[in-house]
């Protein structure tokens, strides 16, 4: 079992993780494995590479994505994020299509987006007619992780992103950039190329990111990069999944897993219970310092 950490890449490191990205977006089909799956592995272990722009003030919710969220048994996002702020929820759903998939056509008569693009931007859209449709279906499935639970009644609002294709076939014209505009404008799809996302790395915030998957009506940690942020002040035993090895990096970071397991939250400093930090205050002569 390795320890995880916290550490900050240096700059060597955070080029080494951009080249093996760009081999990666430029190399051909892994055999017995598609491309995006492949690149998605990659992104959930780089998690620091996943952009997140559609954060409100509250900052993404206990600093997870969760990958191959289910909208229902036939729809599925590769990825989702949440944010909020005191009174809204924001939930974005994320489509990856290959690096390889050309955006628009070989017309050159015209600007067209390409049979490939276009089929890609229907599946998104059809993520936004079943959630205008069926959003309590999707939000029963992210009730566990959707806390305070004061706020799950909070109004809610949809985002969607299409990551498709590479930026020099779109920067190529700028006609094509404003038929992008457009199709943005006009669908809601946020699209972005995987040179956007390499962009987002470089020059925006770069930060490691824990991966949650859904395993029926529960949670677990696929990927355990970091620290998790109130977490496990908020969620309980009952919801959310833990391997061995991952309570044993969780016990060493200094959090009280076999209190959570028993059914105590761990509300200081989202490691310990309230219980624990009022006994070291007792002990250290500050009794009920931990209660205001």
């Amino acid at each position: 079992m390795t320890l995880l950490t916290k550490k900050e890449l240096t700059e060597s490191e955070r080029q080494t993780l951009v080249q093996d990205f760009r081999k990666i977006l430029d190399s051909n089909t892994s055999p017995g494995k598609k491309k995006e799956l492949v690149i998605q592995d990659y992104l959930e272990h780089h998690s620091e590479l996943i952009p997140t722009p559609n954060l409100l003030n509250h900052g993404l919710h206990f600093n997870v994505i969760v990958s191959q969220f289910p909208l229902d048994t036939s729809l599925v996002a590769d990825y989702v994020y949440l944010t909020k702020s005191s009174d809204t929820w924001r939930i974005t759903f994320v489509e990856l299509e290959t690096p390889d998939k050309k955006i628009f056509s070989s017309n050159k008569k015209q600007v067209d987006t390409s049979s490939a693009f276009n089929k890609a931007l229907s599946q998104v859209r059809s993520w936004q007619v079943f959630l205008g449709e069926h959003s309590c279906e999707s939000m029963r499935r992210l009730e566990p992780i959707l806390y305070p639970q004061k706020m799950r009644s909070n109004p809610v609002t949809f985002d969607f992103q299409l990551i498709v294709g590479r930026s020099a076939e779109k920067n190529s014209q700028t006609s094509r950039l404003a038929t992008l505009n457009k199709i943005r404008g006009e669908s809601g799809v946020s699209i972005m190329t995987y040179d956007t996302l390499i962009s987002y790395f470089e020059n925006g915030p770069r930060y490691k990111k824990n991966i949650l998957a859904l395993t029926k009506d529960k949670f677990r940690f696929k990927h355990l990069h970091v620290e998790p942020h109130l977490v496990f002040s908020y969620v309980p035993a009952d919801s959310l999944i833990l391997t061995t090895d991952q309570k044993a990096i969780l016990k060493a970071w200094g959090y009280e897993i076999e209190k959570w397991e028993a059914g105590d939250l761990l509300t200081v400093n989202s490691r310990v219970t309230k219980k624990t930090a009022n006994h070291a205050l007792v002990e250290s002569g500050l009794s009920g310092i931990a209660d205001l």
